[in-house]
């Protein structure tokens, strides 16, 4: 590892800790369950798989919904913030790659109901959202 290394990589933990999106784990501290560690002791959260008709949990500070499952649909309705509870269908594997909430080269979209009506009305990131 380079000098050079270390900003970046603190920087990346920095930002995604600020985001909320990053768990650390040490003495005292356990990762979350679903969570993928790496070298540094640290534990990224697992995109959301939503079994069957259940619930997720938006860990993104701000997150928009979107028409269709990818980056190119345009957002419906207002963002969601941190903490919101979607009920949702379970995910869907997209072709169309995206960089969200700390993973690269994700294509997973849960198809929500945000009207309660168990039908798919939206669609968010797998990775920005959380089984609960």
């Amino acid at each position: 590892m380079t000098f050079e290394a270390k900003p970046r990589r603190f920087a990346a933990a920095v930002l995604l800790a600020t985001a909320g999106l990053l768990v650390t784990s040490g003495p005292g501290a356990t990762a979350a369950p679903g969570a993928t560690a790496t070298p540094e002791g640290t534990a990224l959260l697992a995109p959301a798989k939503c079994a069957d008709y259940g619930w997720v949990k938006v860990i993104a500070q701000s997150l928009s919904m979107r028409s269709g499952p990818g980056l190119n649909y345009p957002p419906v309705g207002p963002a969601l913030q941190r903490g919101h509870r979607l009920s949702c269908f379970p995910v869907e594997a997209h072709g169309s790659r995206y960089d969200l909430c700390g993973y690269s080269g994700a294509n997973g979209w849960i198809p929500i109901d945000r009207d309660g009506n168990s039908r798919r009305d939206a669609y968010v990131p797998s990775t920005c959202v959380v089984d609960d």
